[in-house]
């Protein structure tokens, strides 16, 4: 029998996400009141000063269903703090046994989280496989699926510390993190260095922590991923190059050898070509990863064929969701 943590934490990290952020909440209180019966869940939801109304919207969502959770946390920023400060302040805020972080326009599936909230042994990051979710419409991205199992298969066996130092494809919205790990003050102090990209500050933190710990990939659906208009890679793109030359800088410094300072130069030097073929041409870093893949390809496409991602049933729950987010609007909002 799968033994559920005895309570478990929601953080939400929302900007400008007014159009979504209901069928986010709705999602989560669609866990909650379908599986979370005997567990304390607390929902921990921050706005990095939002200039739509995702404030207003979400407030009006959380005092209408704060019967459902334990504990409701609203975190309100007076300032852009970037994403890295505002997950600091939320993991900060953490009191449960289980948690998972993501962002307020994706969407959670019908799968009980909760059944996942305890890692198994000496998993430190749990990650299932996405499904993107654009213009309403739920899909699978079947090159992405396959590098996500194919960059598993290949680092078997090895720690966080080894699968950290190569290229590989990994959904950062799909991940669940080992609690103990991500409260570490010292993880917290790395992420507080960033502005706003905080996945790579917590994997090379959780690398150093715990270089040992497994990162186990199943195949469940966790989360339908939605990349906008409004997403940080879009609207920040320079706080993100910011950010990413700091990240080169830091691996850079820890490269042990002569030949490691120049794959991670030369990824960087590709990261900033403007042409995207020669992104990919000129990068010596591809090259390794599809030579390690092919040498394991039998066993990546093996464990790829056997994927049921059950499509349609994700495509029936998320329209429910949709219609719970639109009633909730019809009801109490008036914008």
């Amino acid at each position: 029998m799968v033994s559920l943590p005895s309570s478990f934490s929601f953080l939400v990290l929302a900007f400008n996400h007014e159009d979504y952020i209901l069928e986010h909440l709705e999602s989560i209180k669609y866990l909650v009141e379908r599986y979370g019966s005997s567990i304390d869940v607390e929902i921990i939801f921050n706005d990095d000063l939002s200039t739509d109304k995702t404030v207003e919207i979400a407030d009006t969502w959380l005092n209408v269903n704060s019967s459902i959770f334990s504990r409701v946390v609203k975190i309100y920023n007076h300032e852009n703090l970037g994403t890295c400060s505002s997950l600091v302040n939320m993991i900060r805020e953490i009191t449960s046994e289980a948690c998972k972080m993501t962002a307020g326009d994706d969407v959670y599936s019908f799968e009980n989280i909760f059944e996942y909230g305890h890692l198994s042994d000496n998993c430190a990051i749990l990650s299932g496989i996405p499904l993107y979710l654009r213009d309403s419409v739920l899909s699978i991205n079947k090159s992405d699926v396959f590098h996500i199992v194919a960059s598993d298969v290949i680092n078997s066996g090895n720690g966080l510390g080894e699968r950290f130092k190569g290229v590989g494809v990994i959904n950062s919205p799909s991940l669940i993190y080992e609690p103990c790990f991500l409260k570490d003050e010292k993880l917290l102090s790395f992420l507080s260095g960033f502005d706003v990209v905080e996945d790579r500050a917590i994997w090379l933190s959780m690398a150093n922590l715990c270089p040992d710990r497994r990162f186990d990939v199943i195949d469940k659906v966790f989360v339908y991923y939605r990349r906008t208009l409004g997403s940080t890679y879009m609207v920040a793109g320079s706080r993100v190059y910011a950010d990413s030359k700091k990240y080169h800088e830091y691996l850079v410094s820890c490269a042990p050898t002569q030949l490691q300072r120049l794959l991670l130069n030369n990824r960087f030097y590709c990261y900033k070509l403007k042409n995207r073929i020669l992104k990919k041409v000129l990068n010596f870093s591809l090259y390794l990863y599809f030579f390690r893949v092919l040498g394991r390809i039998t066993s990546s496409f093996s464990r790829y064929s056997r994927l049921d991602l059950k499509l349609d049933k994700h495509v029936v729950h998320y329209q429910e969701i949709q219609a719970a987010a639109h009633d909730f609007s019809d009801r109490n909002l008036t914008l």
